[in-house]
């Protein structure tokens, strides 16, 4: 039986690609690099910032300094922009309220900034109370490690086989992977389809509802696309 429920933030809880598109593009163009069209953003962005900014630049530019200065801008640009189009999809938040009223822990995992997604879950889901959220600190390791899962699993003392992610991209399949957990995969987001039939995903949600039936007493089918 599940226990606790841990989602990633960017695509799957909250729709985030445009503001971060602008803020990408902002941060390149500050430095002098070339930008992107903001439909560009959902399938460039994945993994940490270095992985992102790394991915973003050419081949000549591509080196530590110039993913640090980007890094650092962009993180000043997204903090104070005041991120207008970043909304959660539709029903995810009747999901959330369910799962915590059927009395499952709900958390999160995601490569956003501590602050960030802690300030966002404020504004965005003040009538959702996420049991715990981790975030990116730069004490601690990014996803695709497992480490912030690890630590969500001691924290409510839940088991390997207690525990499902879920997410949007390879990232999350990958996180999920090296912590040993179920992964269910949302096609929403950023959600390749492809990445549906990936071996190391035990269930494909094509809507937020889709998630309870994980949570069916006789286990899950996995669905493939």
């Amino acid at each position: 039986m599940k226990k606790l429920f841990i989602f990633d933030f960017d695509g799957t809880l909250v729709d985030t690609i445009k503001d971060v598109g602008i803020c990408f593009n902002k941060a390149l163009s500050f430095y002098g690099f070339e930008t992107y069209p903001i439909d560009y953003y959902s399938k460039a962005v994945g993994g940490n910032l270095d992985t992102i900014f790394s991915n973003l630049l050419k081949k000549d530019d591509r080196n530590p300094e110039n993913i640090e200065k980007l890094k650092n801008k962009y993180r000043e640009l997204y903090l104070n922009d005041k991120k207008p189009n970043t909304v959660p999809f539709d029903g995810i938040k009747d999901v959330l309220k369910k799962l915590k009223r059927k009395g499952y822990h709900v958390a999160i995992n995601t490569n956003k900034a501590q602050t960030l997604v802690d300030d966002l879950c404020s504004e965005k889901f003040s009538d959702v109370k996420f049991d715990n959220v981790v975030g990116f600190t730069d004490d601690r390791p990014s996803k695709p490690d497992p480490y912030g899962v690890n630590e969500l699993l001691k924290l409510h003392n839940v088991s390997k086989e207690e525990t499902v992610y879920i997410g949007d991209g390879l990232t999350d399949i990958e996180t999920a992977r090296n912590a040993l957990v179920d992964c269910v995969f949302v096609t929403w987001g950023q959600g390749k389809k492809s990445l549906s039939r990936d071996e190391r995903v035990s269930f494909v949600a094509k809507s937020p509802s889709d998630i309870l039936s994980f949570i069916k007493p006789r286990g899950v089918k996995c669905e493939k696309n």
